[in-house]
């Protein structure tokens, strides 16, 4: 969700434009506010790439910006400067750093800016492929801003590999998974996924939703275990989408992975809405998506429909499910999870 209110790292941002003015400017990462429209009033052209959609969404009104929301970025011509805003994910720094190089001129300048505690720290290391020297250029709102000129060789970015692929069981149930870097899940079956599928309240049948999917685990394991159903798979995450696309491909499985913030390209109802909602965006946490999901999905289920969500513990999600439901049923809880049931 873009904000109005500049983050901290926006906020160093503003006493540094000087970097940017009259440059063919990408900016890229995680974007979480309004930001770029003023960069857009100094650069001679300012290109937004990133991986959640609701910067897609957002940035697609503001007309003297070029936006673009995918898992690999492609360019009509090579840019002379780059921005990135450092998200929580290491990895997924890494892989966007190795996305956007090939399509930046030789001597390119690439900055980063980021929270202290988001790891900005770790620029120098970030950039040690791509440049000989890392300065720091300013700090402050406990932020920092970091600057490497490009001169090392560039490798074409190949997707694949940066694909992750692991086996998991779940009730006998066997699944191979695969992840891009900042995917939720990566690398293994998290705790929260793996308490709601041993404990589903009702069995899934009909259409059925997986919401916020990730890698594609919950909604695959309903594919393989229920093929009856028609699963979809649906996250803000172009990243999340693209490694459940490549989840259901690898084990063979029918159903349909893709983009949406919470129900903005969703159509129609389902019979079943499950979720393992995140509540970490960026270096934040943040509660509003998972909010607004549980506050409208009676609107998006059937008649005799049901909605289960695993979520930790502390949450007081329940008290949003019994509005929109009347009822919210507890139906296991953890130290640290519970598993929430209501029907339509």
């Amino acid at each position: 969700m873009i904000s109005n209110s500049y983050t901290l790292a926006s906020q160093l941002l503003e006493r540094n434009t000087a970097h940017f003015e009259d440059k063919d400017l990408l900016i890229a990462g995680y974007i979480e506010d309004t930001y770029p429209t003023e960069l857009a009033k100094i650069a001679k052209k300012v290109t937004l790439f990133s991986y959640d959609y609701s910067a897609k969404l957002h940035y697609d009104n503001v007309s003297n910006i070029d936006n673009h929301c995918s898992t690999e970025y492609q360019a009509v011509k090579k840019h002379q400067v780059a921005l990135i805003y450092m998200s929580k994910s290491k990895a997924e720094v890494a892989y966007l750093l190795a996305n956007i190089t090939e399509h930046l001129e030789d001597g390119a300048l690439i900055f980063m800016v980021g929270e202290n505690n988001a790891g900005i720290r770790s620029a120098n290391k970030f950039f040690a492929p791509y440049g000989d020297i890392c300065n720091k250029l300013d700090a402050a709102r406990r932020s920092s801003l970091f600057v490497t000129e490009l001169t090392k060789p560039v490798a074409k970015f190949v997707q694949d590999d940066w694909i992750t692929t692991f086996p998991i069981t779940v009730n006998s149930i066997e699944l191979t998974v695969c992840t891009l870097p900042g995917v939720f899940s990566h690398g293994k079956l998290d705790t929260g996924s793996k308490i709601l599928l041993n404990n589903l309240h009702k069995k899934p049948s009909g259409r059925v939703l997986d919401l916020g999917c990730g890698a594609g685990i919950i909604g695959s394991y309903i594919a393989k275990r229920f093929p009856a159903s028609k699963v979809e798979m649906t996250d803000v995450s172009a990243l999340a989408v693209k490694s459940s696309q490549l989840t259901l491909a690898a084990n063979e499985l029918a159903g349909q992975a893709y983009i949406s913030d919470v129900y903005s390209d969703i159509s129609g109802k389902f019979d079943y809405i499950i979720s393992n909602p995140p509540f970490h965006a960026g270096v934040k946490t943040h509660y509003a998506s998972t909010e607004t999901f549980l506050k409208e999905a009676n609107d998006h289920i059937n008649p005799r429909g049901h909605l289960v969500l695993v979520a930790n513990s502390f949450l007081k999600y329940p008290e949003i499910i019994e509005a929109s439901f009347g009822h919210c049923l507890l139906q296991i809880k953890s130290s640290k999870f519970a598993v929430y049931y209501a029907n339509k």
